[in-house]
C-alpha cells in the first residue's frame, strides 16, 4: 500500500463531504507528528494498532563480507514499531482464512 493507497482508503471512509486534497493533509500531517516525535525519542502508542518508539543498538562486531576482516558497528538509534495484541491476533485469523 503506498501513501495514495493510504489517502484514498481515508477518503473513501469519510464520504464525499471531504476532498481527496484535504484527506491528503490529514494523512500528511499524522505521518508527520509521528515522525517528528519518534525523531525527538518520544514513544507513541495507538491503543489497538501499536507502538512507535526509539531503540538504542549497542555497539557490536560484524564481518566485512568481502574480507572476511571484523567491522565495529557504532552504537546507533533505530526506530521501531510493535503491533498490538489485538492486530496480531487480526492479522493471524486473516492469514487463517486465506489458508
Amino acid at each position: 500500500m503506498t501513501k495514495a493507497d493510504l489517502i484514498e482508503q481515508v477518503h473513501d471512509a469519510i464520504g464525499p463531504g471531504v476532498t481527496k486534497k484535504d484527506c491528503a493533509a490529514v494523512v500528511n500531517a499524522f505521518l508527520n507528528a509521528v515522525k517528528h516525535a519518534v525523531v525527538e525519542g518520544k514513544h507513541i502508542e495507538i491503543r489497538g494498532f501499536g507502538t512507535f518508539k526509539v531503540r538504542k543498538r549497542r555497539t557490536r562486531m560484524a564481518r566485512n563480507p568481502r574480507t572476511g576482516d571484523p567491522v565495529r558497528v557504532p552504537e546507533r538509534s533505530v526506530p521501531v514499531f510493535k503491533p498490538s495484541r489485538l492486530l496480531r491476533e487480526d492479522v493471524a485469523a486473516s492469514q487463517e482464512n486465506r489458508g
